[in-house]
């Protein structure tokens, strides 16, 4: 049996000598993980659309295992992504947990217009670190995870500190007395909680994030409690802000 879909390539990963395995996320089936054949040969036809962060249609065959990509046609690949290698990173990021968060064949048209949408805001603002800000913000707000930067999450009581605590564990803001309960706080700026809460009321991303690297550290904890799994592309993209 064979299946037409729309999808986009969230993670790839080689098989064996000439073969890739990709995480593709559709609209007619959700989440999948799929094998194209002969993909990492360069003559290969399904080489550029089997590439991470492409929108294309994809011809599955669907074995009772195993899903393969028999034929593709690239729609969209990011230009201005594959030009800019700071922009790619942060976008790589986003496509890693993206991955990570959406679940496994739920057929959702949701989700799939987002991550276009975050990606196109990516490769096309001006400030591309700000729209990956607000496509995490958003994509934790879509998922459920999104941590409660609004007041304490112990006591309810909104927190008035210069430099207050979040905590992944606690599941977002914590006070200066709650804090000492949660082996994972740590401080940032009141001003980065400030945006991380306006973010999620925004349907676009913002012109400018004055402290959008302050942001973007502030997050990663918050995945790696939520994914429990190495981040690798994540990790990159933050040790390059650290520089």
């Amino acid at each position: 049996m064979e299946a037409s879909v729309r999808g986009i390539v969230l993670r790839r990963r080689d098989s064996g000598e000439a073969d890739r395995r990709l995480t593709l996320l559709t609209v007619e089936y959700g989440k999948l993980d799929v094998v194209a054949k002969g993909a990492k040969k360069s003559a290969s036809r399904l080489a550029a659309a089997s590439e991470p962060l492409t929108v294309g249609t994809y011809t599955l065959a669907l074995g009772r295992r195993t899903k393969y990509v028999t034929q593709a046609a690239l729609l969209s690949g990011y230009r201005n992504l594959r030009r800019d290698y700071d922009r790619l990173s942060i976008a790589v990021a986003f496509a890693e947990v993206a991955a990570g968060v959406i679940p496994w064949e739920e057929p959702d048209e949701g989700p799939v217009d987002f991550v276009e949408r975050a990606l196109a805001a990516i490769d096309g603002h001006t400030r591309p670190l700000a729209a990956a800000v607000w496509a995490q913000v958003g994509l934790l707000q879509m998922s459920g995870f999104l941590p409660d930067f609004s007041a304490c999450v112990v006591t309810g009581v909104p927190v008035r500190e210069a430099n207050p605590f979040l905590s992944p564990l606690a599941g977002g803001l914590v006070s200066e007395s709650a804090a000492a309960g949660f082996s994972d706080r740590f401080r940032v700026r009141s001003e980065v909680v400030i945006a991380l809460l306006r973010l999620g009321e925004l349907e676009s991303p913002p012109d400018n994030l004055k402290f959008a690297a302050d942001c973007f550290r502030a997050l990663v904890p918050f995945w790696r409690t939520i994914l429990e799994s190495p981040l690798p592309c994540t990790e990159a993209a933050l040790a390059e802000l650290l520089e």
